[in-house]
């Protein structure tokens, strides 16, 4: 089945369900209830784009306001945190074990890079995003901390266990080597790190991966907010 013809399905199937949705509302306005008034957020964590489907593990975490689209990848016990934004529309984004995408952060791709550096985002394990942070097109390799608000640019690459400072801004392709710590804008060398700041990266991810359990108890799995509205409308 080509493209154009499941992109023209899937705007079909758009618009009989806002058809559908807009009648319920009115069938229920005509009998004068509210029922149709739900308290329940619509918003979808986890959206499939056409025929790019997201593929998120059983025991990641994806906050009621994140967003994922496209073809992404969410290992075992990632953390995506509320307002984030991770997009899967232009290239692949893989974010491994135990890794967290911290609240408000965005990582994109472009479609291709002119330097021939991989154009798709590939987020190794136990890896933290801070706060506000933007990923283009990037490699963040295991262990890594990228500090809140950073900005990684398309092709660069954060080796192993190294750490950017916040507000750091890596332009496109630069190299991070591992163990170190940089920051600025441009980010500049600062100094080598020590074992244990490393083996703390790993403790602060570790960290967030049970953070994440205390607060996913406190919601259904993306996609199940229905039922709870179809139990509220049985019972009444």
């Amino acid at each position: 089945m080509s493209r154009m013809i499941r992109k023209g399905l899937d705007t079909l199937g758009k618009a009989l369900r806002e058809t559908g949705q807009a009648l319920d509302r009115a069938g229920l306005e005509a009998l004068g209830t509210e029922k149709h008034k739900e308290l329940w957020s619509r918003h979808r964590q986890v959206s499939n784009l056409f025929d790019q489907r997201p593929r998120v593990a059983s025991n990641a975490f994806v906050a009621p306001s994140a967003t994922v689209v496209g073809e992404v990848e969410l290992w075992d016990k990632v953390s995506i945190w509320y307002g984030a934004v991770i997009r899967g529309d232009r290239n692949s984004v893989k974010i491994g074990n135990c890794t967290n995408v911290q609240d408000h952060a965005v990582i994109t791709t472009v479609p291709t890079l002119d330097t021939g550096f991989p154009a798709k985002v590939d987020i190794g394990h136990m890896v933290t995003i801070g706060h506000g942070a933007t990923i283009t097109s990037a490699t963040i390799q295991d262990k890594a901390l990228i500090g809140i608000g950073s900005v990684v640019s398309e092709g660069a690459l954060v080796e192993t266990g190294a750490q950017l400072a916040a507000g750091s801004v890596v332009p496109p392709g630069r190299r991070i080597p591992a163990g170190e710590l940089w920051g600025g804008n441009p980010v500049k060398f600062i100094r080598k790190l020590e074992d244990e700041e490393v083996v703390a990266n790993v403790t602060a991810a570790e960290a967030y991966h049970a953070l994440a359990r205390t607060h996913e108890n406190e919601f259904q799995p993306f996609g199940a907010a229905y039922l709870d509205a179809e139990k509220a409308k049985l019972s009444e």
